[in-house]
């Protein structure tokens, strides 16, 4: 658990609200005293009356809700292994979301809350970062489905990407917010986040069909048909198949397979490769942001397959953490947030077989890439990674508005002239030229 000022002004019992009562009180008794109490008059009889019922309420008043919000914060400390806060993406019990602003409820059902006042929570992710606070409380609104011992709040989470809480920091707070009692739970709770849709403009691929055809397509598609050499030509040969003669000196017999409909789903095996070697730091602002744009272009790249009645058979160069189960539609999804740069496992590694797509950031090296079109790979995506940086706007007057953790992720100024940007860019031309100048079958996005 790491210590920060916030998170030790967090374990205070005193909240602010306490200090400027008891500061106002402690004035406003020395000026009446000094006003009122120089001699002992009528005047002075009835004031010090007064004063000690509307003291003696204050402090009942104050005395329930410490009581009470002491009580509450006890019974949770003593029941700790039993209590388990609940993460939900949205408000419909999910684990998963899309990368931004994203809508977290957290629920604490076997907690007592304190009487009118409420519970404060914040996340502790594996980083060490916490999250904006929820609050719990007995009147949340904004929310139809919101129960009682639940709360939810947006919370900038702008990478897509598995996030693994640690722990959660846990204040009960009394109804005047006088008192904070602060807890610290571990936990285990997980979710993660995927790439938003957008429009993209992508070539049609030409898949092959499914191993087992098993499940049928709204609209039979086209398998085209392929030629096969059979043999020389000769005088009285019965050809009882559709042929062509092709008119050449050899006068060779070629035989066709005839093309078909076939109402079964097709599939595209697709290999995604996140080999980097040109990031000194693969976790920098500047490498994590190339690497959200370069999941977005692959999350609706296998859309847009998808959306063509056609089955992806998704693979990435790296294991993925298998939290939980997803079911075969969030698929994509769920290995993209898996998967992170990596610089031991080369694209040429992976084991690409029939019919296949490679898809490639221009974060890989020429020598690569030179191998890896000289193999004749059916079909190479290859993704600009530096286009998504160099289109953002330095001067943006809409960063003014922005929170600081909003506004930190990249500096877009320091990326124009940073070392990194004049690598990626050199790397990139070099990587036109050799596409224009080889045999490379696919496309530059």
């Amino acid at each position: 658990m790491n210590f920060s000022l916030n998170r030790i002004i967090s374990y205070l019992p005193f909240k602010r609200n306490a200090i400027i009562f008891a500061l106002v009180l402690i004035t406003a008794i020395y000026f009446v005293k000094m006003e009122f109490f120089i001699e002992d008059t009528n005047i002075a009889l009835y004031l010090k009356l007064f004063a000690w019922v509307i003291g003696t309420f204050i402090l009942i008043l104050i005395g329930i809700g410490f009581l009470y919000t002491l009580v509450c914060y006890l019974y949770f400390v003593i029941n700790k292994k039993t209590i388990n806060p609940k993460i939900d993406i949205g408000l419909d019990g999910n684990i998963k979301g899309v990368a931004g602003q994203v809508l977290v409820l957290i629920s604490l059902p076997k907690a007592i809350l304190p009487l009118l006042g409420y519970i404060k929570i914040k996340i502790e992710f594996e980083n060490g970062k916490l999250s904006d606070t929820v609050v719990i409380n007995k009147f949340s609104q904004g929310f139809e489905k919101l129960l009682p011992k639940e709360g939810s709040t947006l919370i900038w989470l702008p990478d897509r990407k598995q996030y693994h809480v640690k722990g959660f920091v846990i204040s009960f707070i009394d109804y005047l917010q006088f008192f904070r009692f602060t807890t610290y739970k571990k936990s285990k709770n997980a979710f993660y986040l995927h790439s938003s849709e957008i429009e993209l403009s992508v070539d049609d691929i030409n898949p092959s069909k499914t191993k087992e055809e098993k499940e049928k397509i709204k609209t039979s598609r086209k398998i085209q048909g392929d030629y096969l050499n059979y043999k020389d030509f000769e005088v009285g040969d019965d050809v009882r198949r559709i042929v062509w003669k092709i008119f050449a000196k050899n006068r060779e017999l070629v035989i066709r397979t005839p093309e078909v409909i076939n109402p079964y789903a097709s599939h595209i095996k697709f290999y995604t490769s996140f080999y980097n070697v040109l990031s000194k730091d693969l976790t920098s602002v500047y490498a994590v942001s190339m690497l959200n744009y370069y999941k977005d272009i692959v999350y609706n790249i296998c859309l847009n397959i998808k959306k063509k009645d056609k089955k992806v058979e998704f693979n990435i160069d790296q294991a993925v953490n298998e939290f939980i189960s997803v079911n075969e539609n969030d698929r994509v999804g769920f290995q993209l947030s898996s998967a992170s740069w990596q610089n031991n496992f080369s694209v040429n590694e992976l084991k690409a077989s029939g019919e296949s797509i490679i898809c490639v950031s221009t974060l890989i090296s020429l020598e690569e890439l030179t191998t890896l079109i000289e193999k004749g790979t059916s079909n190479i995506i290859i993704v600009k990674a530096s286009r998504h940086l160099d289109h953002q706007n330095v001067f943006n007057f809409k960063n003014l508005f922005l929170r600081q953790d909003q506004k930190s992720e990249l500096n877009k100024l320091a990326w124009i002239f940073s070392a990194t940007r004049k690598k990626l860019k050199r790397n990139e031309k070099g990587i036109e030229k050799l596409v224009s100048n080889s045999n490379f079958t696919g496309q530059i996005i």
